[in-house]
């Protein structure tokens, strides 16, 4: 579809990256996709003191409703009892009592079994090959030089079909990644070559094999002199330390969110179908309620935001429900419910 729009292979490259917005290759993405290039010319809304402080005013919130938050006391299970959810098993043996529960993982992780026998069929399970993109990344301070950064950076591999062969088909890690940087330090105006050490994150997609096939340390090194070679290539220079660098590969997010294999946006949006193949926030498990990336309306923050609100709205609108009269004949021969 791009084809019709640009005859220049460059832009056809750039308008086919939004597709990785969601995890998906370009190559397998509907044309709808292409729409996000439409929302984000109305623009971008960063959050005060970022993403961190999005969360800290969801906490705030929150108390102030009433709820109570437990931190660093991993789930084991979710309970079900008479064909409906009932609670949760703590790790450390608790267990709590519910009379709804809302899960913000990956439904992989139920579909795995990972949160016990009663929740597996909570979600329909998505095949290893429906898996969307994971990364390899780089949170680094340091000093650039050569090229006038922005805030949003991509710095574009000379043979994008070849980048998604590699990933999807072989499972590697591409030889010339397509390389994205955001320099979180700087805005998308008054560009310059240097501002002394800058806070960046440094991103390249990856397959989502992270449960599957962890890469050797050589392989994990030998991507990252191919990616900063790439940059160099295209002009940028960064002063990498390892002291002030974290490296996170698939095997990484996968620990972060198992079950996924590292997947970052839940399923990959290829082909028309993708869409209305995502769980949504009512699971056919009654009484368990799904939000997040990997369910409806997608991955991104602005979309497991809404999820987390359709799924308040189902639990909700599900609570004051009231169960459905028996069929009753009335005057003039109608029957309802």
């Amino acid at each position: 579809a791009l084809g019709d729009h640009f005859k220049d292979p460059r832009l056809r490259q750039l308008f086919g990256r939004y597709a990785t917005y969601c995890g998906s290759s370009p190559y397998l993405a509907p044309a709808t996709l292409m729409l996000i290039a439409h929302v984000e010319q109305v623009g971008v809304w960063l959050v005060e003191g970022g993403m961190h402080a999005a969360a800290k005013g969801l906490e705030t919130l929150a108390k102030e409703r009433g709820a109570r938050f437990r931190y660093g006391e991993p789930v084991e299970e979710i309970l079900a009892e008479n064909g409906r959810a009932s609670g949760v098993v703590l790790a450390s043996g608790e267990r709590i009592e519910a009379d709804s529960v809302v899960f913000n993982g990956d439904a992989a992780a139920l579909t795995t079994g990972l949160l016990g026998p009663g929740s597996i069929k909570a979600a329909p399970p998505t095949p290893f090959a429906a898996r969307s993109l994971s990364a390899v990344t780089w949170s680094i301070r340091a000093e650039t030089e050569g090229f006038p950064l922005v805030r949003h950076n991509v710095f574009f591999s000379r043979n994008y079909a070849a980048e998604f062969e590699s990933i999807l088909n072989q499972g590697s890690l591409p030889e010339e990644p397509t390389v994205y940087i955001c320099a979180q330090d700087r805005d998308d105006h008054n560009a310059a070559e240097s501002i002394g050490p800058e806070r960046m994150l440094l991103l390249i997609n990856a397959p989502p094999t992270g449960d599957r096939n962890t890469f050797t340390p050589a392989e994990i090194a030998s991507c990252e002199e191919r990616t900063f070679r790439q940059l160099e290539r295209c002009g940028l220079r960064i002063a990498l330390k390892p002291e002030t660098s974290v490296m996170t590969t698939p095997a990484d997010f996968e620990r972060l969110f198992p079950a996924t294999g590292g997947a970052l946006y839940g399923r990959a949006s290829h082909g028309w179908m993708t869409s209305f193949q995502r769980p949504t926030a009512k699971s056919r498990l009654p009484g368990l309620y799904l939000a997040g990336g990997s369910v409806h309306p997608g991955a991104g923050v602005p979309m497991a935001a809404l999820s987390g609100r359709m799924a308040a709205a189902r639990l909700l609108g599900d609570l004051a429900s009231t169960g459905a009269s028996s069929r009753t004949a009335i005057a003039g021969g109608t029957s309802t419910r």
